[in-house]
């Protein structure tokens, strides 16, 4: 696809009777960087483009002079790689795909911050969070300056929140912590998220009550599960108790074992619980629970790429497998990584007949 921006800024400028010197004045660029963009020896920074479009009071799609149905026609393609290159965890490919997409539609923010994700998301490679740096903060103020689609302006300090807490791990990034604090403090709390809030407008719609209750609570859960993950370090240093009341509330709310958005949970749940009960010596605890985690995992990786929840608390709620950080990956592959290699198991327990017999029962 041919984007002649240069021409097009040519002939907006004469149109205004506008001189390269006002506009270049306006940018804050020199004559001669307007005079090569309206030559197309160079383009324009894609973050200028908001600025430009702004100044001919058009859009930036007016500006970039692509036909309509076409760019959605290639944008609706990138989203949709996006997604599937993302669940399939192919994170090269994935950015090398939405780095061609911001060069093709640099000012549409949805791109930008699906980008952005893939820019930030690299958390074992070092070099390559800090080569990205400028490059990262340049996307992130311009959706935070140019943006007005809130979902995507709070993802993007999502990102950008957890990448500043990432380069304050890497010794000579001279990131501090307080820098993610800082954007962190200016991201809603909890409580004035969408999920949360839909359960309160619906006093007179009884149907739609239900439902937002239904997506509420299965969020909520979700939400419940991942900080006590977050709040320890490993399978050892969990609670007893409280996994085993973690497991017990997702089977009261949820007993026809429609986990939804905490199918990963209860599945490393179980496999978190069998490891306390093996460090005690209750073996046989163990086994019923590494037993149960595989179970599950077979359940999950039989789901369909959309299901929908029919025990009544949650009765309605949607869960798109593919939309989670779940990916297409078979989770009976995660658990059996856990059980050979991840848990502190003694090699004769995996010895056990009854272990491997666990093992064997994994696709």
């Amino acid at each position: 696809m041919t984007i002649n921006i240069g021409q097009t800024i040519k002939s907006m400028r004469k149109e205004k009777d506008i001189t390269q010197e006002t506009l270049a004045n306006f940018l804050g660029v020199t004559n001669q960087s307007i005079s090569k963009w309206e030559r197309n020896e160079t383009y324009p920074d894609i973050t200028m483009l908001p600025a430009i479009a702004s100044f001919f009071d058009t859009s930036v799609d007016n500006l970039l002079g692509i036909n309509k149905i076409e760019q959605e026609r290639k944008k609706q393609y990138y989203c949709s790689e996006y997604s599937k290159l993302w669940s399939e965890h192919k994170f090269e490919d994935v950015t090398t795909l939405m780095k061609e997409a911001v060069c093709e539609f640099p000012g549409d923010f949805d791109l930008l911050v699906k980008y952005l994700n893939c820019l930030t998301s690299t958390q074992d490679k070092a070099d390559h969070l800090i080569s990205v740096r400028t490059e990262v903060q340049n996307i992130y103020e311009m959706i935070q300056e140019h943006c007005t689609i809130d979902s995507i302006r709070i993802w993007a300090k999502k990102l950008m929140c957890r990448y500043l807490s990432n380069l304050s791990n890497i010794p000579g990034s001279d990131v501090d912590i307080s820098e993610a604090e800082k954007v962190l403090l200016s991201m809603p709390l909890m409580q004035n998220a969408r999920d949360f809030e839909a359960m309160y407008i619906y006093y007179d719609y009884p149907e739609k009550k239900k439902q937002a209750c239904a997506n509420g609570v299965s969020e909520l859960l979700r939400l419940l599960g991942e900080s006590l993950f977050r709040a320890y370090e490993g399978p050892t240093e969990y609670d007893e108790k409280i996994l085993e009341s973690f497991i017990g509330l997702l089977h009261a709310v949820m007993p026809d074992e429609d986990y939804g958005k905490s199918f990963n949970h209860i599945i490393y749940d179980y496999g978190y619980l069998g490891v306390k009960k093996y460090l005690k010596g209750d073996e046989d605890g163990a086994l019923k629970c590494f037993n149960e985690e595989v179970r599950l995992a077979k359940i999950f990786d039989g789901l369909p790429e959309v299901s929908v929840s029919t025990s009544p608390t949650v009765c309605g709620a949607k869960f798109e497998k593919t939309k989670t950080n779940l990916g297409t990956y078979k989770m009976q592959s995660r658990v059996k990584c856990l059980l050979e290699e991840r848990y502190p198991l003694s090699e004769k327990f995996r010895d056990n007949p009854k272990f491997k017999n666990i093992l064997s029962n994994i696709e």
